[in-house]
């Protein structure tokens, strides 16, 4: 794709930045910047910045940053030509391409367009189908919410959808890796992998339809039916109506999940926007994280004898570690959130919102009501139980609330609860610290905050002078200094780190060139350079009080550490002509003389 060059600087200002970091981030306006927490690194206090003054973006903790194009490169795992692509169909821009090119698109461009085309050719035979809508309507489900959704149908014949992306120039291949038909068993052709099924499409934060769900109508299994995992599509990184909830979710710092595609639509259709759906595998780290961009207060509702509620309990250590607030809505028997909404009852439903549970104390509920707690012998085996599940609790202090709570069904509580709590804090200890010595130290490292790989990365401390030469290069683009005056004094090779030597001589070409500071061209100068990120966290971190700093004492203090450098030096220099291992005509003597010459001069200014 050499050939072919993008409309690069027409889609970067008709991008929103704020509005596409937004749709991964939550972020808030400090100042003329926003702020929100990193997505490409686990942290608990914000250093994340954009400026959408000059449309750039700037992580202070891990060091990522860039543009519009390199955001969504990192976020979606993209490639430039696939972000340039998504981001000018977000923003209204047609690229045309020739033949060659078309076919010289990537797996996942391929499967969007794939998707696309599906997703229409589903519209269409649902708005055909008496059928599918009189069911739609049975459940409440009026044609804006169908519209909104993007709701389809996929006909019960075995080859509809085959035949329909044949038409529409789809090649199996590519209709194959995006999980729409299924090669047959005798290699002959291939067959529709949706049949007579209900068709939600799946989409991701950038808007994508990355992938299908389908429910069968009427009786049949399964009853639903996700598309297989593709280069777009991840189960344990994706959550059903996040597209819309996203928002909500930061608004409220709030997040309802719930189980099937149905209970979020009504949940959302009802008022309750900030809610999402499992894609019917459990609750993994990765869902955490993604979790985590939007808020870390979260509420469960799953049906109670789900093997979904079973799972979510077992995450419960994953949201713990990760610093959020898990609460379980617990529906009553029989209801789920679709059937108690469409019902009407959404005051209902808010209250159960309000009154759902931590998850230990639900967990705790559980386990209380498997025993008579009447007599001895069920109050003990009821404690055997807890007592583990409390030893799974981080927090010492949810430990103390609830050893508090369940010591009245100690059998020392009749002596006092002092010796009741201290035997049950006594038995949790033990089974921590078991727990503890039988763990691997990765999975140690993890109950600490995160696994490795996502751990942020120690800062490196950067040295007065090198502070100096950042500032002092800020407020040279950042003002649009006379360049020139400054370099005089301080030559670009006379900075000291390698990023600012770096950068210093960007802004001198660019500034010879064009007599002012431009600053795409100096982006362009510095791109995939040690500058790069420098000037990325210049331009969005810089303090503009900062602009008032004299210019002059920062060039005194640079050219300080130079010349005691220099000093250094030569002291070292002269020991080794004293010992006489450096002798008159040899180079490093050549160099001692120069070094006294220039240390023992006036100040260059």
């Amino acid at each position: 794709m050499n050939s072919f060059r993008y409309p690069v600087e027409e889609i970067r200002e008709r991008c929103d930045l704020v509005e596409i970091i937004s749709a991964h981030v939550a972020l808030r306006k400090t100042g003329r910047t926003f702020k929100g927490l990193c997505p490409f690194h686990n942290e608990k206090t914000p250093s994340f910045h954009v400026d959408p003054e000059r449309q750039l973006w700037k992580c202070f903790g891990c060091g990522e940053g860039g543009d519009v194009f390199s955001f969504v490169q990192k976020i979606d795992s993209l490639t430039f030509s696939e972000a340039a692509e998504l981001l000018a169909r977000k923003v209204g821009i047609e690229i045309e391409h020739s033949e060659k090119i078309a076919k010289e698109l990537s797996e996942r461009d391929c499967i969007i367009r794939a998707n696309n085309i599906a997703c229409s050719f589903f519209r269409s035979m649902l708005a055909r189908s008496s059928k599918v809508k009189q069911y739609l309507a049975k459940r409440g489900l009026t044609d804006t919410t169908v519209d909104k959704y993007r709701l389809g149908y996929a006909p019960s014949e075995w080859d509809a959808l085959t035949n329909h992306l044949r038409q529409q120039r789809v090649s199996p291949a590519d209709a194959v890796k995006a999980g729409l038909i299924v090669p047959r068993e005798n290699s002959q052709g291939f067959y529709d992998r949706f049949r007579d099924r209900l068709i939600f499409p799946i989409l991701d934060t950038s808007e994508r339809i990355i992938a299908f769900g389908g429910r069968i109508i009427g009786e049949g299994e399964p009853k639903y039916l996700n598309s297989p995992e593709t280069a777009l599509f991840i189960k344990n990184k994706t959550l059903y109506g996040l597209n819309f909830a996203r928002r909500e979710a930061v608004s409220q710092d709030r997040l309802l999940v719930v189980e099937g595609y149905m209970d979020a639509i009504a949940a959302q259709e009802a008022g309750f926007a900030n809610t999402v759906a499992t894609m019917g595998t459990a609750l993994t780290e990765e869902h955490v994280n993604l979790i985590a961009r939007f808020t870390k207060n979260v509420v469960l509702s799953f049906d109670a004898d789900s093997a979904g509620m079973a799972a979510a309990l077992r995450s419960s250590p994953i949201f713990e570690r990760a610093g959020f607030i898990t609460r379980i809505l617990s529906m009553p028997k029989g209801e789920d959130p679709d059937s108690m909404l469409r019902g009407g009852d959404t005051s209902r439903f808010a209250s159960l919102i309000e009154g759902a549970q931590p998850i230990p104390d639900y967990r705790v509920g559980l386990a209380l009501a498997k025993y008579d707690l009447n007599n001895d012998e069920g109050k003990v085996s009821a404690l055997n139980e807890v007592i583990g599940i409390l030893a799974e609790v981080e927090s010492a202090v949810e430990r103390e609330r609830l050893i508090r709570y369940l010591a009245k069904y100690h059998p020392n509580f009749s002596t006092g609860t002092t010796l009741a709590e201290d035997h049950l804090r006594g038995e949790i200890n033990r089974i921590r610290i078991r727990a503890s010595r039988n763990a691997s130290p990765s999975a140690i490292g993890q109950q600490r905050g995160g696994s490795p790989q996502t751990s942020q990365k120690p800062r490196v401390k950067i040295s007065l002078v090198e502070r100096s030469e950042r500032l002092l290069l800020g407020i040279i683009i950042l003002r649009n200094l006379d360049a020139g005056k400054v370099f005089d004094a301080l030559p670009p090779k006379e900075f000291s780190g390698e990023s600012t030597r770096l950068l210093a001589e960007a802004v001198s070409r660019v500034y010879s060139e064009t007599g002012k500071i431009d600053q795409e061209a100096l982006r362009s100068e510095v791109a995939n350079t040690p500058a790069d990120r420098l000037l990325t966290g210049l331009l969005v971190g810089i303090d503009e009080s900062a602009f008032n700093y004299p210019v002059d004492e920062l060039i005194e203090v640079i050219l300080d550490h130079r010349k005691n450098e220099q000093r250094q030096r030569a002291r070292a220099l002269a020991q080794k002509i004293q010992e006489g291992s450096i002798k008159r005509g040899d180079p490093e003597y050549e160099e001692w003389a120069r070094l006294v010459r220039e240390t023992s001069g006036p100040w260059r200014r």
